[in-house]
């Protein structure tokens, strides 16, 4: 009978927490979602890519975001669960029954581990899988869409350079003028024109368009001296257009984008390079010893020439050489895990509120939770800025907010049991 009724707080708190997991999930879901179709909007959307290939890329960064949405989510249930049946008198009437509360935290804490579980998969499983396949859609959508759009009297900026044209029929452009916008890097400016220009792509990979001018009268004057300036005539001139530089990095891969494995391989072979860096640093500072050494047996030198000397030395002792990337991937490897674990660790910041007298607690715990995840967001930025900063190793960062707000949950909880 006890068990029983114990199953029935069981089923009814994690019901509860499930379907109040679905509300903050789809509203956090919608705040993430609405800004990647924004970001995407802005790369794709004015060179009219069709609809089903947003979406599809849409579908394909999910995975990216889902490595807040979970956490939040789990924080928001949580918090708006024990809020309501505070609010409800049902913690009360628990308590009355002689029921201990941590039946009713523990199908939360069990449901909570299991959505840690589920972002540890999506982080080092669904993440790079979507992240490849992404790339693989973007980059060719690059390569169909037109990247340069002829049109009768427009104006297209290639680098430092526009050009205008008047009509426009196919690939051929008529009333061609091409000059740079600001200086072609070696002190001239230049302006060329032509009657009459063909245009075409000859390497989709790395997006070289060549322009063909018939007859083209070419200028060119120094910047320091417009008193100097040349004119040319030619029969034709062909001129390579590079857009590379207009592609976004999105062939990188990034190492957010790279699986735990991936990740461990990458910062172990940084490691090797680092520990190389640190032993030609050993290496120079034996050289500067014995320097000094040499230098203090030496009676005609100036004290404070030694003194400056040493200073120097003491200064490199005291300097850590700092791989960038040997940081980046184990802060990224990390971060996965943190992320994936604050499924968990968060909700315990949410149990405080089944010992409150609360008005309007499903309410209260949405704001309380709201706020948390600003501290922690806040919390985790704060790390991933200072990780580059110091040669210790992230994981004391990055897990920084985890222990925090852990720690801050467990103080009031044993502060209000008592």
């Amino acid at each position: 009978m006890k068990g029983d009724r114990f199953r029935l707080v069981h089923r009814y708190a994690g019901r509860e927490y499930l379907l109040s997991l679905l509300v903050a999930f789809a509203f956090f879901f919608f705040i993430f979602f609405v800004n990647q179709i924004l970001l995407i909007a802005q790369k794709i959307l004015v060179k009219n890519v069709s609809l089903s290939s947003v979406v599809k890329l849409v579908m394909l960064a999910i995975p990216q975001f889902l490595l807040y949405t979970f956490p939040f989510s789990s924080l928001t249930a949580s918090a708006m669960v024990l809020g309501e049946f505070s609010t409800t008198g049902e913690i009360l009437a628990l308590r009355s029954s002689g029921i201990s509360l941590r039946h009713l935290f523990a199908p939360i804490c069990v449901l909570a581990l299991m959505l840690s579980g589920i972002t540890l998969f999506t982080a080092d499983v669904l993440l790079p899988i979507s992240s490849r396949e992404y790339k693989k859609m973007y980059v060719q959508m690059m390569r169909d869409l037109p990247t340069i759009e002829l049109s009768s009297y427009a104006a297209n900026t290639i680098g430092d350079r526009v050009m205008t044209n008047g009509v426009a029929e196919g690939s051929t452009v008529n009333d061609l003028v091409l000059f740079s916008a600001g200086g072609t890097g070696n002190g001239r400016d230049e302006m060329i024109s032509a009657p009459k220009a063909d245009i075409r792509l000859d390497d989709p990979v790395s997006f070289i368009y060549s322009l063909t001018l018939q007859n083209p009268v070419i200028f060119s004057s120094d910047t320091q001296q417009r008193n100097k300036w040349n004119l040319a005539k030619a029969e034709e001139v062909r001129i390579s257009l590079d857009f590379s530089n207009q592609i976004p990095s999105v062939t990188d891969t990034l190492p957010s984008q790279l699986s735990l494995k991936q990740l461990k391989t990458k910062s172990n072979e940084k490691q090797v390079v680092l520990e190389q860096d640190r032993f030609s640093q050993q290496a120079n500072l034996m050289k500067e010893w014995n320097s000094l050494a040499s230098m203090s047996e030496d009676e005609r030198l100036n004290p404070s020439s030694f003194n400056s000397a040493w200073n120097e030395y003491r200064s490199a002792t005291k300097e850590q050489p700092i791989s960038f990337y040997y940081q980046y991937y184990r802060a990224e490897m990390q971060k996965k895990l943190a992320l994936s674990s604050a499924c968990f660790l968060l909700v315990f910041l949410t149990f405080p509120l089944a010992y409150m007298r609360l008005k309007h607690g499903r309410l209260v715990g949405f704001g309380i939770a709201m706020l948390s995840s600003v501290v922690y967001w806040y919390l985790l930025f704060f790390a991933q800025l200072n990780i580059f900063k110091t040669a210790l190793n992230p994981a004391f960062l990055i897990w920084m907010p985890d222990f925090i707000l852990f720690v801050i949950g467990m103080v009031i909880l044993w502060r209000m049991r008592r």
